[in-house]
């Protein structure tokens, strides 16, 4: 009787090892595709960056063009600018030159 105890007894321990074992099983099959989920994700994630990165250069380099091309275009007002005071310069002389004229006749 206490042999046949004894083995009902292991037989329940094992079962409940058994149930535990299949458990944990579970519990790591579900941490690997969570893990493996995550990794998915991380990598997207680097993917999305490193395009953000990319469009990033990009903008940067296209401000050093419109930078360039702003400088370039202040330096062509600077000279129009000077090219007319000498306009108006030669005019004044013109005009003085003319008056002068008009008057030596």
């Amino acid at each position: 009787h206490r042999t046949q105890q004894s083995t009902s007894e292991i037989e329940r321990m094992i079962g409940s090892i058994q149930a535990g074992t299949e458990h944990a099983v579970d519990s790591m099959r579900n941490s690997t595709e969570r893990a493996e989920s995550t990794l998915n994700i991380a990598k997207g994630a680097g993917i999305s960056l490193d395009t953000i990165n990319t469009a990033i250069v990009e903008i940067n380099e296209r401000n050093l063009v419109i930078a360039s091309a702003a400088e370039e275009q202040a330096q062509v007002a600077r000279e129009v600018d000077r090219n007319l005071v000498n306009i108006r310069d030669l005019s004044v002389q013109s005009a003085t030159g003319a008056s002068q004229t008009s008057a030596a006749s």
